[in-house]
């Protein structure tokens, strides 16, 4: 008998599928085939493992082989730039005039990388591939993408990121209206880099203290609406804060740059704000505004050209400013809220629920992702809607919101959609100019919005209304923290006249001073 054919570190098995062993009878019959093949050659298993190395690496030989070929075929002048042999410039060969390029091997990808150096002078390409062998060097040992990308490409990556995170439930992603805001910011981030002609600059070359003075260019720009006020400067930072976002999880996250190659952007200091964030009405101002439009706006008398239609959404309107300072929703909640939400409560007595009603905010609806219901006091007001939809011809269904849009209702396709704040806000800046009291408001440095009348309900419960300020935050679903840092500085005068002289100017306008309720569903029969 030869040399046995098992070897004794491995089995015949071993030496063609590794350690896995061999099962099936035909399996078993080409090893012991092999294995007779070998022992009439005098061979053994170690043999066998010798010769396929051998002809595995005399394979990578030929790979090699062929591939310089290729390359001394397709390299002309071929010049290193350094002792790194895998670094070198070149002409080609398939070009007429000469110019000059650069490569570079990549071992991580295993990929040449090529760079046109644009010119025809060797001293010059030279020069110009040893600045790009330190970038691409750099950053293949960085492990950063090779391929650069400019502030519109990343603008692009980012919009669509940001879009995707879209949602109608509450921190399970973001609204439209904060994908709007995001888009704002992003906007002036992308006019920034346009002042300093480095737009189309890729954002690994840009230096990273080029874009220091962001904010205070920021903080100067004109702006487009309530140019009386200056910039929030608290806004600003939140811009900035946004650009580095964009930057980190994406730019770096993804490996276009280094994080030391995020922008260096200064935040502009700025001292706490102790008072509103909105410009509220004084009481005086409030009452002006509700004997306008109760007596003057929504009437045929002083509308004559106006017509029927025209002035009963007017009347939806009106009620709709009186209900945010009534109840204190935010525009957005008010505008989301619909007919099933809004319900008798079977535990109030009769006279109760003549005046009162249930109004829910479901989580969907709410800035904060919680649902709440809160008692309002404006179901005479409610019924006002209701009435004036029914004149233009439309019925609420229990899906419906309140403020169906009578616009979009018009048209050729029924969308019951409600009406945007951004309609509902232009009408508010119309009454203010008509009344008169725009011009007094900009004496003063106010600019009232919409989002003015939640901020009018929470000063006015705790100013006149005696208001705990837990059962306040409650009703408009916020912190009793943030209700402190926004209205922490209200005092109660001790003059009981002045007291009475101001609630008198409310309580002419309808304003309802008793105290907020909220309700668990679980206690609504």
């Amino acid at each position: 008998m030869g040399t046995s054919l098992i070897h004794p570190r491995m089995s015949p098995d071993q030496v063609i599928h590794g350690s896995k062993s061999l099962e099936l009878p035909r399996k078993e019959e080409a090893l012991h085939l092999l294995e007779a093949v070998l022992q009439n050659a005098g061979y053994d298993a170690g043999d066998l493992q010798i010769a396929l190395e051998a002809i595995d690496h005399a394979k990578r030989l030929r790979s090699n082989k062929k591939k310089e070929t290729i390359s001394d075929s397709y390299y002309i002048d071929k010049t290193l730039i350094y002792e790194d042999h895998e670094a070198f410039i070149y002409t080609r060969a398939d070009h007429v005039r000469k110019n000059w390029y650069f490569s570079l091997w990549d071992s991580k990808s295993h990929k040449p990388v090529r760079r046109a150096l644009k010119t025809t002078d060797k001293t010059q390409a030279i020069t110009r591939a040893r600045l790009l062998y330190v970038e691409i060097k750099g950053k293949i040992d960085r492990g950063e993408r090779l391929k650069s990308i400019n502030t519109i490409e990343l603008i692009q990556l980012w919009d669509e990121k940001v879009k995707a995170q879209i949602t109608n439930i509450p921190h399970e992603g973001i609204t439209e209206g904060r994908y709007k805001v995001i888009f704002q910011h992003i906007r002036h981030w992308k006019e920034y880099i346009d002042s300093l002609g480095l737009l189309n600059t890729a954002i690994d070359r840009i230096e990273p203290h080029r874009t220091r003075d962001f904010g205070t260019y920021l903080k100067n720009k004109p702006k487009r609406a309530y140019k009386n006020k200056p910039r929030n400067l608290q806004l600003i930072n939140s811009n900035i804060s946004e650009i580095k976002r964009m930057y980190k999880e994406l730019a770096v996250r993804d490996k276009y740059i280094s994080a030391s190659q995020v922008p260096e952007i200064d935040f502009i200091k700025s001292q706490k704000e102790e008072g509103y964030k909105r410009d509220i009405f004084t009481e005086e101002q409030y009452e002006r505004l509700w004997r306008y439009i109760q007596f003057t706006y929504v009437t045929k008398k002083h509308n004559p050209e106006r017509t029927a239609e025209q002035l009963e959404i007017r009347k939806i309107w009106k009620e709709f400013i009186f209900i945010l300072s009534n109840v204190g929703f935010r525009p957005k909640e008010l505008l989301g809220i619909r007919m099933h939400e809004i319900t008798d409560n079977p535990n109030w007595d009769t006279k109760r629920r003549e005046t009162d009603l249930l109004m829910k905010v479901c989580k969907e609806n709410s800035k904060t992702g919680r649902a709440r219901v809160c008692v309002a006091p404006v179901k005479k007001r409610i019924e006002r809607v209701l009435d004036s939809y029914k004149k233009l011809g439309i019925t609420h269904e229990p899906t419906d919101v309140l403020f169906i849009s009578y616009q979009r209702i018009r048209g050729e396709v029924e969308e019951r959609k409600p009406y945007s704040r951004e309609v509902f806000a232009c009408r508010l800046n119309e009454v203010l100019k008509a009344s008169g009291l725009q011009e007094e408001l900009d004496r003063e440095g106010k600019s009232i919005t919409l989002y003015s009348f939640r901020h009018q309900y929470a000063c006015w419960r705790l100013r006149y209304g005696d208001v705990p300020i837990h059962l306040l935050a409650k009703q408009m679903g916020t912190s009793i923290q943030k209700i402190e840092q926004t209205y922490g500085h209200i005092e109660v005068e001790q003059q009981a006249d002045l007291i009475t002289k101001a609630q008198d100017h409310i309580k002419k306008t309808g304003f309802i001073l008793n105290k907020p309720e909220v309700i668990d569903e679980e206690d609504i029969n």
